[in-house]
């Protein structure tokens, strides 16, 4: 079996890099047929996969989460299966797939694993796997984003992030329609998720998956700045759910209209517009470890 790694070496500020390099080692040393190319520029894991998925039966995303995202926005729809090989700042991917953040316990999955199912989901003409958001997330995503070259990095990082966002906390009045349930909230965030993770390890819907063929919507309700920092620990073990402002609505499709935000998917932060998202059942292929005999 070929495998094309598409790799972007400016992930996890850098560690994308040394990611790959220790992945071609590994590949080497067991005379792996592969192919890794390199990312110029954002946009450009969507292109390099279109073109590797015409000679690849595996195309694999080396990178963090908006690497994956590119990659799959370019062969969903075709017959290469998706790899993960986290190397990014919150490998929320690798999360959600079961799949180790350890470069050499993830390859070995990329070169033994099984072939699963993957619901994609798309946001209008945007296609995401992990999770599409507005509110105080996004907040987090573009400070950490602005930060990149900062000394804090990997999960720290949107710890940092959450500190600064927290300062400026806001709530917006939201219309949210999941299938035929309705409801107006005055929101501070609002997660639309395909998995259990975002965030480095945030555990914001722990019963949602990959292949369900459904999306688990959290929602957080307007709360004060102190009693939203006071959660956000229970976040990470999926506690926060016993919150008076936090539930969840499972659906198909979601709607969220209101002041119009800008749109996080799966760690890329897009102009601001009401949210419109349907989930495609098991549309993808992925590469995951194999079940437990």
């Amino acid at each position: 079996m070929s495998i094309a790694i598409i790799a972007n070496p400016l992930a996890g500020r850098g560690r994308g890099r040394k990611v790959a390099q220790q992945v071609q080692e590994l590949l080497k040393a067991q005379n792996a047929d592969f192919e890794m190319v390199w990312t110029e520029y954002a946009g450009h894991a969507v292109e390099l996969a279109d073109r590797a998925s015409e000679k690849h039966p595996v195309v694999a995303a080396l990178g963090g989460d908006g690497t994956v995202r590119e990659v799959l926005t370019a062969i969903w729809q075709k017959p290469a299966a998706l790899g993960v090989i986290p190397g990014g700042t919150g490998n929320d991917y690798a999360r959600g797939l079961g799949i180790p953040r350890d470069t050499e316990s993830a390859l070995q999955v990329l070169l033994e694993g099984a072939t699963g199912p993957l619901d994609v989901g798309l946001e209008h003409e945007n296609v995401f796997g992990q999770l599409a958001c507005i509110g105080f997330a996004v907040d987090v995503i573009m400070h950490v984003n602005a930060h990149r070259d900062g000394l804090i990095k990997g999960s720290p990082a949107f710890l940092v992030g959450v500190a600064s966002t927290l300062r400026h906390l806001r709530s917006y009045q939201v219309r949210i329609k999941v299938d035929d349930t309705v409801l107006e909230k005055d929101a501070v965030g609002i997660f639309v998720m395909n998995m259990p993770y975002g965030g480095g390890g945030m555990k914001f819907a722990p019963h949602a998956r990959y292949d369900s063929g459904e999306f688990h919507v959290l929602i957080v309700e307007k709360l004060s700045r102190w009693n939203l920092a006071m959660t956000l620990p229970k976040v990470y073990s999926g506690n926060h759910l016993d919150h008076p402002a936090v539930s969840i609505v499972s659906g198909r499709e979601v709607s969220i209209e209101g002041q119009s935000l800008p749109i996080m998917l799966d760690g890329d932060v897009f102009p601001a517009r009401p949210i419109q998202a349907t989930i495609k059942p098991r549309a993808a292929k992925v590469v995951i470890p194999k079940a437990p005999a």
